[in-house]
């Protein structure tokens, strides 16, 4: 064990090394110090590259979290370091903060990326900021609280009457009662970007989200539904799930004209306690690090048999979707080409929590990657849609059910 731990710690380090193998786009969080001041400032960086350059937006909080600040950023990529210089305050507009010029190290440290370095300003005493690469999984522990939010992540699958497959389907609310949709088609249409908003009704715990206008699609050619729903929030051991029906039009028309064929929808949220990401934190970050992808969990499922069966298949237009399956930082397949044939393989579950992620190897005709997977206890069969691009990838958590 400690011999492989060595070997791949070296792989890591190895591929920090390489400029060109660097995809540091994502968001990163940490503190930022400044000599002559007490406590630490909250930083965080929300970054994009494209070849050595580097674009994004700064957000800095004053040590007592009353004051926040808002930078536009550009930078580059310079062998093993970042170079960055914000370029302006977006906001406030007054008064005034040091727009900070840095240049971060990066390395690895527990499984996690890091950037790490000086910073200096015009007129301001220079400090220091230390950042990480955050994790899918940190982003479902904050989201888990014991008053229930509406807001955040919510994924699944969209069905249509006159359709003979599902949508892979995810909305992001908003506190504000604004949001956006993702809708991905394994046919015809790509995939496509809608803004909505949304309401909460606590007398029958259901939710109304209207779609409000498109904002991005993959093909200009193809329309969507605008769709509306009303779906019902319901709480499971593991998630919480939305479901409902939706009905809605096609763009370029107004109501009632041109209607969409109807359908339903299910959403999930899962609920992952500190316990169980202690479980399967180090694997989950091992392959972020290793893959410089981000995963994330879409989806929780509970077995009541450790000897399960997985299948995995393209439940639309098979268009060359390329996938490897990993299960707990393991290959159980390796670049499948995926196709109208539910692949099996029988599993032995050897934790009570499992993970796992379809990582995207090309994304065929139709991008970005999606894949049924099947997870079959020999009681009940769970069906979960999977979408995976080139910089984030799609898992699910299994896990065994057991009486406490």
């Amino acid at each position: 064990m400690v011999k492989q731990n060595y070997i791949f710690i070296c792989c890591l380090l190895f591929s920090i090394a390489q400029a060109g193998a660097q995809n540091l786009s994502g968001e990163w969080a940490g503190t930022l110090t400044q000599n002559g001041k007490p406590g630490a400032f909250t930083y965080q960086i929300n970054i994009v590259q494209d070849g050595d350059a580097i674009f994004g937006t700064a957000f800095s909080n004053t040590p007592d979290g009353k004051n926040t600040a808002q930078f536009n950023l550009t930078g580059a990529w310079d062998d093993s370091k970042l170079i960055l210089q914000e370029i302006v305050q977006t906001a406030p507009e007054k008064p005034r903060w040091c727009l900070k010029y840095a240049i971060l190290k990066l390395s690895v440290a527990d499984n996690a990326l890091k950037l790490e370095g000086d910073w200096k300003a015009d007129g301001c005493a220079p400090g220091k900021i230390s950042l990480t690469k955050r994790s899918g999984l940190e982003e479902l522990i904050a989201e888990e609280t014991e008053i229930f939010s509406m807001a955040g992540r919510w994924t699944g699958i969209l069905s249509q009457s006159d359709r003979n497959h599902g949508f892979y389907y995810e909305i992001q609310l908003s506190a504000d009662g604004r949001g956006v949709s993702q809708i991905v088609a394994e046919d015809n249409g790509g995939s496509a970007h809608h803004r909505l908003e949304w309401s909460f009704s606590p007398s029958d715990s259901s939710i109304l989200v209207e779609e409000s206008a498109l904002t991005e699609k993959t093909d200009p050619r193809w329309k969507w539904c605008i769709k509306t729903s009303r779906l019902r929030l319901r709480r499971e051991s593991a998630r919480y799930v939305l479901e409902g029906a939706w009905e809605g039009y096609i763009e370029g028309n107004t109501p009632p004209a041109g209607r969409c064929a109807p359908g339903a929808i299910l959403l999930e949220k899962p609920i992952l306690t500190r316990s169980i990401v202690k479980t399967i934190e180090q694997p989950f970050q091992a392959y972020e690090v290793s893959t410089q992808r981000q995963a994330k969990i879409m989806s929780t499922v509970e077995v009541k048999s450790a000897n399960i069966k997985l299948k995995i298949w393209d439940n639309g237009t098979v268009d060359g979707d390329i996938a490897t399956v990993f299960l707990n930082g393991e290959k159980l397949v390796h670049r499948h080409r995926v196709s109208k044939y539910k692949y099996s393989i029988p599993v032995t579950l050897k934790e009570d929590n499992n993970f796992l992620i379809l990582h995207a190897e090309d994304l065929g005709d139709i991008p970005p990657n999606t894949v049924a997977v099947s997870v079959d206890d020999g009681i009940r069969e769970q069906i979960i849609v999977l979408s995976s691009d080139l910089k984030e990838s799609g898992a699910i958590l299994i896990r065994q059910f057991k009486i406490e």
